[in-house]
């Protein structure tokens, strides 16, 4: 007689992922997702380690809901590669692909002025490898052939303000069609030089600092980074503020280290007039990892942490799925209003019907879509607190600048604009080959446009 059991794992669907036991990269294993309670697991069938589970969500509702938001691809307009071996070995990327490159990163140099213990790219002082001029407009043609009009440009590295040609890299990138560029550092030369910052604020609208900053506390900082960096980020933020420059606060969480410190996080940023927001990245187990334990955390449960937390207006509702990449991100918008030194928060997306962003077209420029904008703002109520300023015209087409299709003016401000991102890389434990297929991170070479996760996890390509 067929044996039933109510604990017994609840079957979602079948992929294929990487054994994170013995670490083989050469070979993908049969995987079920499959759910325990309410957390989500992939199950592993390796033919030498057996079977392995692997958690990728805490919330099955929110798993769920995950797969409502998955909207029709933007594709990439050209394909670089074959498929000879199929995904995740034909990357470059090649005709299976299933999303544009939303955000293109431009690695620029090994080199940085620090050594982490946690860095995907496992930089260090020393290691140089600084891109040459040629090499940078080598990336940028291979960019704009995947992609004609870029949403997004990232500059990184290693530590890019290393790089001696760093001004005259944003300045090339900033002429180029890329519509917003940002510059991720750890904010060391920021503090320290206050010409360079002038420098980067004459690169003018569309261009942002993505700054690291991973805690408040001492400890944590030294774990995670090697060093307290609590004074060179207060220098850097004093800077930035000074000078107006749009900044996003990156915050890597590794589980049991610095996740409850996420509303802290969260509360520090409404200080400052100059910060957008926060993106939250749990560490991806790539380059250097120097952790032990149980230090890995979800997505789902980093959203957790945020919409549980009562000293922030962001609910449930506000915080969803990215429709392009909807089991790897989720965004939270807010109209901002600084009173007295604080960030006032008036939330948008949980406004917002899903139709209204799961059926949108795809790469359009945002402020001539006039009747989008007209349906965004009919459908938002916004708090007549907010004032003449929150309700004119350019404002309402800044709402949403970094929302996939609706893309940043020229002119981007950010004074009225805020946002919470939470985006998840894969790894050689969470990777699916179902899902990989619609990472829309990109790493730029010279000759490839390859997702960054695969590109991380050092995955031998076949082309």
């Amino acid at each position: 007689m067929a044996h039933y059991s109510r604990q017994y794992d609840l079957f979602l669907g079948s992929t294929q992922s990487f054994c994170h036991l013995c670490g083989d990269l050469r070979h993908l294993v049969d995987t079920h997702i499959v759910t325990r309670g309410d957390e989500v697991y992939l199950r592993k069938f390796c033919p030498g380690c057996g079977e392995s589970m692997a958690k990728i969500s805490s919330d099955l509702d929110y798993y769920k809901k995950c797969e409502a938001y998955l909207k029709r691809p933007d594709l990439p307009e050209k394909a670089l590669t074959q498929v000879l071996r199929g995904c995740p070995y034909d990357c470059g990327v090649c005709p299976q692909h299933q999303n544009h490159p939303c955000l293109a990163l431009f690695d620029i140099t090994d080199e940085c002025n620090m050594e982490c213990n946690i860095c995907y790219h496992a930089a260090a002082p020393g290691l140089g490898n600084h891109k040459s001029m040629e090499q940078i407009g080598q990336m940028l043609s291979t960019l704009l052939s995947v992609e004609s009009e870029p949403d997004l440009i990232q500059v990184t590295g290693g530590e890019p303000t290393t790089h001696p040609q760093i001004i005259e890299i944003l300045r090339t990138l900033k002429t180029s069609p890329a519509r917003h560029l940002m510059l991720n550092t750890n904010g060391i030369r920021i503090a320290e030089d206050e010409a360079f910052v002038k420098e980067l604020k004459a690169l003018g609208g569309g261009f942002e600092v993505y700054l690291q900053f991973d805690s408040l506390e001492r400890s944590t900082l030294e774990d995670i980074r090697g060093e307290d960096m609590r004074q060179t980020r207060r220098r850097a933020l004093e800077m930035l503020e000074r000078y107006s420059i749009s900044t996003t606060l990156v915050c890597v969480v590794k589980k049991g280290f610095n996740d409850h410190e996420i509303p802290a996080v969260i509360d520090y940023s409404r200080t400052l007039r100059c910060v957008r927001g926060v993106v939250f990245q749990p560490v991806q187990e790539a380059g250097r990892i120097e952790a032990e334990g149980d230090f890995r955390i979800t997505l789902s449960e980093i959203r957790e942490r945020i919409i549980g937390d009562t000293g922030n207006p962001f609910t449930a509702e506000d915080m969803i799925p990215l429709p392009c990449d909807p089991h790897k991100i989720a965004v939270g918008y807010a109209a901002k209003k600084m009173e007295q030194g604080y960030a006032r928060l008036y939330p948008v997306t949980g406004s917002l019907p899903k139709e209204m962003i799961t059926e949108q077209r795809g790469t359009i420029t945002f402020e001539q879509d006039r009747e989008f904008v007209k349906s965004v703002i009919e459908t938002v109520s916004l708090d007549t607190a907010m004032g003449e300023a929150i309700i004119s015209d350019k404002i309402k087409q800044k709402l949403f600048c970094c929302w996939p299709g609706f893309l940043t003016p020229k002119d981007m401000g950010y004074e009225h604009v805020y946002r919470i991102v939470i985006m998840e890389f894969s790894d050689i434990f969470n990777f699916d080959a179902t899902n990989i297929k619609r990472e829309c991170n990109f790493i730029i070479t010279p000759d490839r446009a390859i997702p960054f996760s695969t590109h991380n996890m050092g995955i031998k390509f076949s082309q």
